[in-house]
């Protein structure tokens, strides 16, 4: 009768370590970094640009920088505690939805234009974002936003 023995491979080399295990705790952890790996763009990553206020030596007050091609100017200004935007000086919306309405008009004449939002200083931001929101639900593509100095008066402009 045989006694049972150990198979030769090992018997030869004690360290030897058996492979399959460690494959499988790989192909775990690769499943497990597929799962909780997150595939949404990050809030960084928006479709917006700033355009950032500054002042020549020459001109007295400060204009945003805006490109040589007309554009969609939106201003925002609190009014009696509401926010009151201006398109292009000329109409004027006190409503996230009328303000959709006057950039669809304009995006209906012509999707490319390039839109800059230009809160005021007492704007709040909730407001800024409606008026981003209200222009990129029109079509529009490019949508600045003008950031000035948190620190400098309302009517310095910003450097």
């Amino acid at each position: 009768m045989r006694t049972p023995r150990a198979p030769r491979t090992l018997a030869a080399n004690p360290l030897a370590a058996a492979m399959t295990p460690m494959i499988d705790v790989v192909f775990l952890l690769l499943v497990f970094f597929l799962c909780t790996a997150s595939f949404q763009e990050p809030e960084e990553n928006l479709a917006a640009s700033l355009a950032y206020q500054s002042a020549d030596a020459g001109s007295g007050a400060g204009e945003a920088t805006r490109p040589p091609l007309e554009e969609i100017a939106i201003a925002g200004r609190r009014v009696e505690g509401r926010t009151l935007w201006t398109v292009n000086d000329g109409p004027q919306a006190a409503d996230p939805a009328t303000l959709a309405r006057l950039l669809a008009d304009l995006a209906a004449i012509d999707r490319s234009l390039p839109v800059t939002i230009d809160p005021a200083a007492g704007v709040p931001m909730g407001d800024a974002v409606a008026a981003y929101d209200a222009a990129r639900a029109a079509g529009l593509g490019r949508v600045l936003l003008v950031a000035s100095d948190a620190g400098a008066d309302e009517g310095e402009p910003a450097r």
